[in-house]
């Protein structure tokens, strides 16, 4: 009876806080919902609070299963920005940074989940910063679930506002950047503040900044030389013939109250505006013959 009443307490209490994200589990059984700052899984089938898994210091902005494991990723943003791993299994926080994440991406049927994470800019880390790695303002941590330093990373340019997002790739429509020739099970697309994207393989562990990976044809779209645009998918437009015969304007037939025909015919035809208000003050000025009334 006492747990029952700890739990609708601690219940209406979540519900006076704003819901700042949530997300499902791969198979949709596990909802994981952040009230501002707590973490709580709900069974969304039935409508009932589980568990409740933790507390941040900030307001969590960011909040992702990662694939089919049991670890979960938030991402707060305040004063005191931080970046965390939960375990469902164990209910509490398996390892957290201290940084401040832009973006949160996770694979979908892996392990791995890429963080863009702004770099500092205190006194004594910006003529480090700007010595090793030529301005950039941003960097792409690459975790793996089972490892709390991450697998690589890459530094990137304009990362304020940038986004992150895991790609599935087939042969048909991409190459990947492997010695081996093969593609790897997805690409990572980041796109920075000027929204402008680049697609790379991020398990090439080899190299530090995101290397473009081209795609050869869109899919389901043939190649058509020499045509782009409008023409590309209307056709070409047909040929305009600057000598054919222009029809002649009609002529300007005077009028005494010109404002009467005023919307009658083409509009090239209105007369001037100083004729056309001139006739109209004198048709108001015009001597009207009395009417008398018996």
């Amino acid at each position: 009876m006492f747990l029952q009443c700890a739990k609708h307490d601690l219940i209406r209490t979540l519900r006076r806080k704003p819901m700042t994200a949530a997300t499902f589990s791969a198979d949709g059984s596990v909802l994981a919902i952040a009230a501002e700052t707590v973490i709580t899984i709900w069974d969304p089938e039935k409508n009932v609070l589980v568990a409740v898994i933790g507390e941040t210091l900030e307001p969590i902005t960011m909040l992702s299963f990662i694939g089919k494991s049991e670890y979960l990723v938030s991402a707060s943003r305040g004063s005191k920005s931080q970046l965390s791993l939960w375990s469902l299994s164990k209910l509490s926080e398996s390892w957290s940074y201290k940084l401040q994440a832009e973006a949160v991406a996770c694979v979908m049927d892996g392990s791995y989940f890429a963080v863009l994470t702004l770099l500092p800019r205190s006194s004594k880390h910006t003529e480090l910063t700007e010595t090793k790695i030529d301005g950039r303002d941003g960097a792409i941590l690459l975790f793996n679930v089972g490892e709390p330093i991450p697998v690589t990373t890459w530094f990137v340019k304009k990362a304020k506002g940038g986004g992150l997002a895991f790609i599935h790739v087939n042969s048909a429509s991409f190459k990947g950047n492997v010695s081996d020739g093969k593609l790897p099970p997805a690409l990572l697309a980041y796109i920075n503040g000027n929204h402008e994207y680049v697609l790379f393989n991020p398990y090439n562990l080899e190299a530090h900044e995101p290397s473009m990976v081209v795609r050869e044809k869109p899919v389901g779209i043939e190649d058509e030389t020499g045509k782009f645009g409008y023409a590309s998918i209307y056709g070409a437009l047909p040929e305009f013939d600057a000598k054919r015969n222009q029809t002649e304007l009609a002529p300007l037939l005077p009028s005494e109250k010109p404002w009467e025909t005023i919307f009658c015919g083409s509009s090239h035809n209105l007369p001037p505006i100083t004729k056309l208000c001139s006739a109209f003050l004198e048709s108001l000025l015009e001597k009207r013959t009395p009417v008398i009334s018996d």
